[in-house]
C-alpha cells in the first residue's frame, strides 16, 4: 500500500498510464489548432506570415513531442516553451494583444522542475476565449511567484470574460474547443493521486470592474516547489 490513503501499486501505475495517455492526447489537439491557423493565413494571402508561423510551429511541436515522454522539465525550459508558443500566437493575432511575463526574484527557473506543458493550455484559453473577442487593447499577464512551499502561476487576461465568450462561441460555427484545459485539469487530479497530495491545484477567477461588468479572467495554477537537485 502507498501513503496514508492506502492506494495500491496497481492504482498508482494505472494513474501513471492515464497521465501518459493524456499527455499524448494534447499533442494532436494543439497540432489541429495550429494547422487551422496556417490554413487561414494562406487563405487570406498572408504567405510570408504562414511561412514564419510554420517555422515557429515546427520548433514548438518538436519540443512538445520531446517533452511528452518526460514527467518533469525545468521551469526554464517550460518558460522557453511558453515564449515560443506566444511568438506563434502574437504572429497569428498581429497586434491584437500584448504579453507580459513576470518572475519573482526568489525564483531560479533553471533550478526548479514542473510537469511539461502544464501552463500553456490556460494561456491558450486566455487568448482564444477571451482576448480574440476584443478588437484591440488586449493584455495577457503570466506571473510566477512563490506561495509558501508552492509555485504559483497566475495567467490573467482582460478579455471579454467566460460568460460573454461562451455566448459568442455558441453563435459561432468555429468555436474553439477547451479540450486542452480539460485534459490539464485531469492531469492535475492524477498528479495529486500519484503524489498523495493536494498541492497541485487550479482556480479560475472571473474579474469584474467597479460596476460589476466582466473585465477578464485570472487562472491560478499551484504546484509544489520542486528542485532539480531532488530528482
Amino acid at each position: 500500500m502507498i501513503g496514508s490513503r492506502g492506494k495500491s501499486n496497481y492504482e498508482v501505475e494505472l494513474a501513471k498510464a492515464r497521465l501518459e495517455a493524456l499527455k499524448v492526447r494534447m499533442n494532436p489537439h494543439f497540432i489541429a489548432n495550429t494547422l487551422t491557423s496556417i490554413r487561414s493565413m494562406l487563405f487570406n494571402d498572408r504567405k510570408d506570415d504562414a511561412i514564419e508561423y510554420l517555422t515557429l510551429f515546427a520548433k514548438l511541436i518538436r519540443t512538445t513531442l520531446e517533452n511528452a515522454s518526460k514527467d518533469y522539465i525545468t521551469l526554464a525550459a517550460e518558460l522557453q516553451y511558453i515564449r515560443n508558443y506566444l511568438d506563434i500566437e502574437e504572429l497569428r493575432f498581429a497586434g491584437k494583444f500584448t504579453t507580459q511575463i513576470i518572475f519573482s526574484e526568489r525564483l531560479i527557473p533553471i533550478d526548479l522542475v514542473v510537469p511539461p506543458s502544464i501552463f500553456q493550455p490556460f494561456i491558450e484559453n486566455a487568448i482564444n476565449h477571451g482576448l480574440m473577442h476584443r478588437t484591440q487593447g488586449g493584455k495577457l499577464i503570466v506571473e510566477f511567484k512563490t506561495e509558501g512551499h508552492l509555485l504559483k502561476c497566475m495567467i490573467e487576461d482582460n478579455g471579454v470574460g467566460r460568460q460573454k465568450a461562451k455566448e459568442i462561441e455558441n453563435r459561432s460555427l468555429t468555436a474553439h474547443s477547451s479540450l486542452s484545459e480539460d485534459i490539464t485539469r485531469e492531469r492535475i487530479n492524477l498528479l495529486n493521486k500519484i503524489n498523495s497530495t493536494k498541492s497541485f491545484s487550479i482556480e479560475t477567477i472571473d474579474l469584474n470592474d467597479s460596476h460589476g461588468i466582466s473585465c477578464g479572467t485570472r487562472v491560478e495554477v499551484r504546484l509544489p516547489l520542486q528542485s532539480i537537485y531532488s530528482f
